[in-house]
Formats: C-alpha cells, structure tokens, sequence
C-alpha cells in the first residue's frame, strides 16, 4: 500500500477510513459546528449530498448503507443530530451500520459550559450524546489528538462488526487537529474473532447442526434481513442450493434468496399470502430462520410465527438454539455467520436431508394477478392494489431493486416475483413513514458507486454481470412520499437514477382501514404531483423534451452519459399502465420516472383487509 504520509488531520482520517469501509458519500444538512470539516470531504474522495433536512439524511445513509454495507451521516449539534435520531434509531432496530456523525461546538465552550445555541440552556453540553447511546452500539467523542484515531477506527469497526449505527462527536476546534496517518496504511482490526478456540468450537456448532438437519423430517429454511445478514446474502444463496431444503422468506426478507432456485416457496405471509404457507410452517420439526424480525406487523400479530422451540436462529455473530441437546435447554453461542454458513455449506451432505411432501407450497411464480386470470380483461377498469402489484412483475429486469414503502406497497408488494439478481428493501422493525423516498435515492447512489467501484476493478466485466445493469425502483404511498417529498428536488439536483410508482388514494389507507375510515385525519392535502419535478429543480429541458404526459407517448434516449430526463406519468386503468409497461423509454429507466397511480379512496389488497381488521381489534 502506498504510503498515505506522516500526518493528517482528524476531518480528514475519518473521511479517509470512512472511504476505505466504501463510503464514498456522505449525506447531511451543514451548520456552523461541521462547516469546516466539510472542507475535508473532497481531500478525502468523498462526495458530499446535501438533503433539504437531517431526517432525510439519515434515512439516505440507511439506504446507502444496506446496498455497500456503511452509510454516513453528518449533522450539526443538538437540533441536527436530534432531528436524525429517528432514522438511526430505525437503521439500529434493523441492524443497518450507518456512522452517525455530529459536529459540537469547541471543546473550550463544552468545558466552560457556555450557554451555546443548539444546547437546551441548562449547562448540559453532552445531553445530546446520552440520547444517541440508546440507539447506537459505540460512540467516540474525539477531544484528544493522541487518540482520536484510533477512536475512529474503534467505533467504525463496532457499527461493521454489529451491522448498527455508531456515533461520533467531532468538535468544531478538532477538525484540523492533526493525528498520526500510518494507521490508514492497516486494515481496521478484524470484525470477529478468528483462529485457535473460536474455530474449534464454530466447528462443533456446525457438526451438531447438520446432525439436527439430517434427523429432522420437515426441515425449513426461513430468511429474513434482519441481525445483520443482509450482506451475506450470497453465502445464504450457496446454502440454501446446497442443501435443497425447503426456503421462505419473510416479507422483509423477500429477495434475500434467488427467486429461481427451485427449493424457494415465496413469501412466508401465511393465509394472506398468494400461497397459504402455514400448513408446511407448522408441520416442520427444524425451522432455520436467519436474522428474523418477528414483529407483529409483519407478522399478523405473530400468527404465522414458527414455533420457538423448533426455531434455530442465526444472526451475523450468533446461533441461538432454544433446544439444545448438550446445554439442556436454550443456548446461544457467538459465531461468525459467514465462516460458519461456508463450512455448512462444503460440507452437508444433501443425500442425507429428508425429501418432505411441498406439495401445500404451490409454485409462487406461477400465481396471475386476479385481473388478468380471467380470459379477457377490461383494460379501461381501473386500477386495484389486488392486481397491480402482481402486475409489475412482469416490468422487472434482472439485478433491479425495488423498495417497498411503508404502507400498502409494503403489503402487496411483497409476492413480486424478482428475476435474477433483483433485490427488494423492506422494512420488518421499524415501519417509519417517510423513510423509503430518501432511502431510494441512498440506495440508488450507492449502487451507482457500487458499479463504479466494480468496473474499475473488472474492467472486462459486462454492465449485466457486474448488476450495473438494475435499475432503482419505489413503490411508495401518498402518505410517506408526503413526509420526505422535498428530497425528489435532491435526487433531481444530483441526478440520482430512480423510478418511482406513487399510490395515490388519497390519503392513509393503512391507517384509514384500522380506524377512522370516513375521518379527515386519514386524508391528505391534494398534491399536484405532476408538478413536483418542475418545483423542485427540473430543467425546462429535462422536462420538455423528455416528459411525456400520457404513458403512449415515447422519447428518445441521445446517449449522453449526463443525460437525465425527469419523465411524469399519470395512470388510473389498466389501459394506461399497459401502455406505460411497453414504452422502452420508461423501462429503461434511466433519469427521474415519477408515475401517478391513481386508485380508489378506499382501495387496499383485497386479502389483508382481514389483517387491518384484527389490527384495530388490537386497539382496544
């Protein structure tokens, strides 16, 4: 490694490790606590994304961090780093590593306990940093060169290592402070432990797994995103075709496991989903699950949970087995998933495993959206959330990844059949509106630096091999899109790629089935959200030229690699989205598609209308 010199400055050291963990941006809001270390960003090669607020940002860096593995973030003190809190605190309950962070105000001030703005007026200047150790695994405060480094290198191993947001305090006085460089010259220290005992034991716990797998009859593999195994989702794949044992995911977890693998059974929704999984959940004797985020939403208020004395858990560094035959009851061992799901992999034995009857499992992929099942369609019906989203799967290209916003999207979205190398983004803890519009545009900046980064490893490599070729796509409520809608002037301003399906009835259908059906606090401001693009930063040129207004008409692509149209649909029957489906121009995706889905005020998926119900039940 070329020799990085022998002095740098903290800003810099920071931005540089950051970079070299495959942050190549950071998102944020200045203020006058972090304007200075702005400065550093480009000395670092990282690119700076300003959001129009500090909630956005947080909910970007979450987005960035679950395509490269870490997200930053950057606030000013106090009102900043309060106004994110709510993204890192979803990015911590969903085990997404993302460095949040804060510039305070000079060491001198802090110590004097001046009354500095941004501070609550009562001398507590680190109140802010107690809040943010409840939703993060580390934090540093950086008030000492001698050892700020290695501060930096601590707390970003710890968010790698947990796979959860960690927290770092840079006083305005610090930024330029300078630290030994040779430390940049070293690999941060290894996320787990390796070699000698740990080994030795990662090897029982492997021998006696596949000895519980070879015994159990109806064995299930289960996957979700959840305890940090989004990034292991290739070592997954290998084992899930290694061993042929029957695979669900979870709705939260859907892509996590290639669509085409033949022991892949779909979505595991129980009786709401396309195929009723439960009869085979509940007749397995060994449930697998790995990284399950079993909350009541996505679980029907945990109906369709297995059962937990038959359910083995793997996270990213632990195995827990309720029914361990050497402990006696439950145990839970520290592992690293990676290391230990190769092993499994090389070495279980496939003839071994039972063969049970899945006939009760039905082919997911073969299920047609009721509107199209029959032999003849009315294309001039409107469109229904039933049908659509079953619908869209036909749209999707190989290594597209699709974000499920948080509220009926997150429902019908989540039986999308997905072609080779698509990956969906879905929530399963957190559920915050407003969240997936600026986590797209993290996501789809982060693919775009993914690619980058590949191609100038693998120059020969083709755009298809390399998942170049997918492109970004939210499905995203009225509601949520309301939230954070600002950030399409951000996206647009960065010419971020992204296509967007808005649901629009209207207001919080989510909300308005569980409670309050007829109530105006379910109901929204009517946007004009063709409009929207123009409002917020759209070119004459990027609009005119390339902004169709009806789904038939077409454009033309002029190859330019700055090229970035910013199109505007509007569908309300399946005429219109037929249409829009076969324009090339559009699924190509390049630039900004914002398509207005107008549905009925009321109209939700027909099958979780059971699933609203017992929710406003529980209500009391």
């Amino acid at each position: 490694m070329v020799s990085l010199g022998g002095r740098t400055t903290v800003a810099k050291y920071l931005f540089t490790r950051l970079r070299q963990q495959g942050v190549h941006a950071i998102h944020g809001v200045p203020g006058d606590f972090t304007l200075k270390a702005l400065d550093y960003l480009p000395q670092a090669g990282v690119k700076w994304v300003g959001t129009c607020n500090e909630l956005s940002a947080g909910y970007a860096a979450d987005g960035y961090a679950r395509v490269r593995g870490l997200g930053a973030l950057l606030t000013t003190y106090g009102v900043g780093e309060l106004s994110a809190i709510n993204a890192v605190a979803g990015s911590f309950s969903e085990h997404v590593p993302v460095v949040s962070i804060v510039g305070t105000p000079q060491r001198r001030l802090q110590d004097e306990r001046k009354n500095v703005h941004h501070t609550l007026g009562d001398g507590r200047p680190r109140v802010f940093a107690e809040i943010a150790r409840h939703v993060t695994v580390a934090q540093a405060n950086l008030v000492d060169e001698a050892s700020a480094a290695e501060e930096i290198d601590r707390t970003i191993e710890a968010a790698l290592r947990e796979s959860r947001p960690a927290y770092i305090e840079l006083p305005a006085d610090m930024v330029a402070k300078e630290v030994d460089s040779a430390r940049l010259e070293e690999p941060l220290p290894s996320q787990t432990s390796t070699g000698g005992d740990d080994e030795d034991r990662e090897m029982r716990l492997v021998d006696d797994l596949m000895k519980r797998i070879y015994a159990a009859k109806q064995p299930l593999l289960l996957v979700d995103s959840g305890g940090g195994v989004r990034q292991l989702r290739s070592e997954i794949n290998d084992f899930v075709s290694a061993s042929g044992i029957p695979t669900l995911c979870m709705p939260s977890g859907n892509g996590m496991v290639d669509h085409s693998l033949p022991n892949y059974y779909g979505v595991h929704s129980g009786p709401v989903g396309q195929i009723d999984t439960m009869p085979y959940v509940q007749g397995a004797d060994l449930v697998i699950a790995f990284g399950p985020m079993f909350s009541d939403t996505q679980t029907l208020s945990w109906k369709v949970v297995p059962e937990p004395a038959k359910t083995i858990t793997l996270a990213k560094n632990s195995i827990h087995d309720p029914t361990s035959p050497k402990s006696g009851g439950t145990k839970t061992d520290r592992i690293e998933l990676r290391r230990f799901l190769t092993r499994l992999t090389q070495q279980i034995d496939r003839s071994k495993t039972a063969s049970p009857d899945v006939a009760c499992l039905g082919d997911f992929r073969t299920v047609q959206p009721p509107a199209f099942a029959q032999a003849s369609v009315d294309l001039d019906a409107p469109i229904d959330q039933t049908s659509f989203y079953l619908r869209l799967s036909a749209y999707l290209r190989p290594y597209d990844v699709v974000v499920l916003g948080n509220a009926t999207p997150i429902l019908g979205g989540r039986d999308l059949v997905l072609p080779t190398g698509a990956q969906m983004i879905a929530s399963g803890q957190w559920f915050s509106i407003g969240h997936m519009l600026p986590l797209t545009m993290g996501a789809s900046l982060a693919r775009r630096h993914q690619h980058q980064h590949q191609r100038r490893r693998r120059p020969h490599e083709t755009e298809a091999n390399s998942g170049g070729g997918g492109r970004t796509i939210l499905l995203d409520g009225d509601g949520g899109f309301q939230v954070t809608a600002q950030e399409l002037g951000t996206m647009i301003r960065y010419k971020i790629p992204a296509t967007i399906f808005l649901v629009n009835n209207a207001g919080y259908a989510y909300e308005r089935q569980i409670h309050g059906m007829h109530e105006d606090y379910n109901d929204l401001a009517p946007w004009r959200y063709q409009d929207l693009a123009r409002t917020f930063g759209a070119s004459e040129a990027q609009l005119s030229a390339t902004a169709p207004r009806r789904a038939s008409e077409e454009t033309v692509d002029d190859g330019d690699d700055d090229y970035y149209p910013v199109r505007n649909y509007e569908v309300a029957t399946w005429r219109h989205l037929e249409q829009l489906l076969a324009n090339e121009q559009f699924c190509r995706g390049r630039g900004l598609h914002f398509v207005d889905v107008r549905l009925g005020k009321f109209d939700v998926p027909e099958k979780f209308k059971v699933v609203f119900q017992r929710a406003g039940e529980s209500l009391g």
